[in-house]
């Protein structure tokens, strides 16, 4: 038996059915209201919010800093992921001839950006999976001396993918091309030695319990010394000229140069809060959870005859199991009816991903074996069984 390294009470909406839907959205946990009632006394303190806004903000970068082993000056908040992987497309110098080289399997997040230097005449290279696995021998074959940004993510949203991150920057490294990793569905459930990136995202509603609003943005300071944000805003500078002087500027010599304006506070008030949990419990151990339920998922999945996306090693997976279904809205609607949420396909992908988390334990994913096994039996899988 696996039991939950929190409890089901500490959340929102987990007294009834099973929640696998992490990969898409994790519940609330309670205390969170706890943190929107302190950011609502601190905005209405005047001028003071402000300071103790700020305050807060650094006191999740400081915890941040802890989760992916690097310097918290290093690190600020976006409004999203996306919006980080914006700064690096726009930020960086682009010349004819230049590449960059992205997974099939990437989230649009991470390849719709880069199409826009096609106008510069910047190649977009695609590494295809092989049987839903994204080799790194063929992402070594798309790196050339060309090559800018190799932009991929740590876990893939789509078929649960762990890459080796050591290896995946030893690789990149070797050239001269940047790793820019989108570490969403990593963060919060895996270990995250951001470090070995040149810049990192994530978002942090899924595994790292926080909301929609911010995102951490990483830049390797070490391997980017130089690097200036495409964008500036009020926030950008440490001193500005005034109206006396209203060009001259000096931006901040952390990457809150990279923030244009106010963060979203209240969602890192929230964030702060998540932090807290996962920082106490230890990553390590949540890792160790997440992959001896998922595991169970897996096997039960693929003994059902449906396409597993997801690699069995445990080395290769983290908290998704992802498996393709013909009959995929029927068996989600099933699921749901017995009261199992899962995540369904994203803009015609057409997979099913189930998810483990911390909250978690073995009635979930025996609750969910079971539910899956009654929706396979209303509909054939002869299409997977051939």
């Amino acid at each position: 038996m696996v039991d939950s390294l929190i409890s089901k009470s500490e959340f929102v909406g987990l007294d009834a059915g099973v929640h696998l839907a992490a990969g898409g959205e994790t519940p609330m946990l309670k205390s969170h209201l706890d943190a929107i009632q302190e950011f609502m006394r601190d905005k209405s303190r005047g001028e003071m919010a402000r300071k103790l806004e700020a305050d807060k903000v650094d006191q999740a970068r400081g915890k941040c800093a802890r989760l992916f082993s690097i310097p918290e000056n290093d690190i600020t908040f976006l409004s999203n992921a996306s919006e980080g992987i914006n700064n690096v497309a726009y930020g960086l110098e682009w010349k004819a001839g230049d590449n960059v080289v992205i997974a099939d399997v990437e989230f649009p997040s991470g390849i719709l950006p880069w199409t826009q230097l096609k106008r510069f005449g910047v190649e977009v290279r695609i590494v295809r999976n092989r049987n839903w696995f994204i080799h790194e021998g063929d992402i070594a074959e798309q790196i050339d001396s060309r090559t800018r940004v190799v932009a991929i993510s740590h876990v893939s949203m789509f078929t649960g993918q762990r890459m080796n991150l050591q290896s995946l920057s030893t690789l990149v490294r070797s050239s001269n091309a940047l790793l820019l990793l989108d570490a969403t569905h990593a963060a919060g459930v895996v270990p995250v030695d951001a470090s070995l990136a040149d810049i990192m995202v994530s978002s942090c509603y899924k595994w790292m319990l926080g909301v929609h609003g911010t995102a951490v943005f990483y830049v390797n300071r070490e391997r980017l010394p130089e690097f200036r944000p495409p964008f500036l805003g009020w926030n950008s500078p440490s001193q500005h000229g005034g109206w006396t002087s209203p060009l001259d500027f000096q931006l901040q010599p952390t990457a809150h140069q990279f923030q244009p304006g106010n963060a979203s506070f209240i969602s890192l008030y929230i964030l702060d809060n998540a932090l807290d949990y996962l920082l106490d419990i230890g990553i390590e151990k949540i890792e160790a959870h997440a992959l001896s339920l998922s595991g169970t998922i897996l096997e039960a999945v693929a003994s059902l005859g449906f396409d597993v996306m997801t690699p069995k090693d445990d080395i290769h997976r983290a908290g998704n199991v992802c498996f393709m279904t013909e009959n995929l809205e029927p068996i989600k609607d099933e699921l749901e009816r017995q009261q199992v949420l899962i995540w369904g396909a994203y803009a015609g992908f057409g997979r099913l991903r189930i998810s483990t988390h911390l909250y978690n334990d073995s009635r979930d994913a025996e609750h969910c074996i079971s539910a899956l096994r009654r929706a396979a039996g209303s509909w054939p899988l002869t299409h997977f069984l051939d």
